[in-house]
């Protein structure tokens, strides 16, 4: 049975990933700071889910080191 890993099978992969979940986060946070509107607390909803997605940046970062080392 093979063991799932988390992190990608390169460095370059690694940096490019996070580098996407940043730019998404970002997006996500803004989008929810400026474009939703207030209903269902749907701004709050967009902006914690943005966050979540900034904070597997450093995951996938260091999960991708560890992987190569």
């Amino acid at each position: 049975m093979k063991m799932l890993s988390l992190g990608c099978k390169t460095i370059q992969d690694g940096l490019t990933t996070a580098f996407i979940f940043f730019i998404t986060g970002l997006c996500l946070i803004l989008a929810g700071v400026w474009v939703m509107p207030e209903i269902w607390y749907l701004p709050q909803i967009i902006i914690f889910m943005g966050t979540l997605v900034l904070f597997m940046v450093p995951v996938i970062l260091v999960a991708t080191y560890l992987k190569n080392r």
